[in-house]
């Protein structure tokens, strides 16, 4: 379990993927900044961007405990926990992956507060509760040459 370098983004962890001798994209690692862990259905976005240009989320998928989720079906995997010693891998699919030299990667995650309730269940008593309703936002902004 490496360390996050300002954010979310683990130190060392970006590289490209290649499957069968083929570089099918790049890969980087997220540390969750949880020291208890997080459902994967509180995560309500991820953006990623490579030299100032935001990857689609179509292009990328979640890889935790060896199982690949696309971005846009998070919120529904409720029993899914990211535990706060896991690695999580974020997958860009670009043929190619990173060309040498360097590179700047910026990753925001919005994350909701769980507090063990569900987005819209249970609010009864909490409705001023601005951290039941408005994700906090992680970042990362690094350089890293390939």
């Amino acid at each position: 379990h490496g360390s996050a370098v300002g954010g979310c983004i683990v130190d060392g962890s970006v590289a490209n993927r290649e499957v069968g001798g083929v570089v099918t994209g790049w890969k980087f690692r997220l540390d969750n900044l949880s020291y208890r862990g997080v459902w994967l259905s509180t995560i309500e976005g991820l953006t990623v961007k490579l030299d100032g240009e935001e990857i689609p989320h179509d292009h990328m998928m979640i890889e935790l405990k060896g199982v690949k989720y696309p971005l846009s079906t998070l919120e529904g995997h409720t029993e899914v926990f990211w535990d706060a010693k896991e690695e999580c891998n974020v997958i860009i699919y670009c043929i190619g992956g990173l060309s040498k030299g360097t590179h700047r990667i910026e990753a925001t995650i919005l994350k909701r507060g769980d507090f063990g309730h569900s987005y819209g269940e249970g609010v009864q008593g909490y409705e001023d509760a601005r951290e039941f309703h408005t994700p906090s936002v992680m970042t990362s902004d690094i350089e890293v040459t390939i």
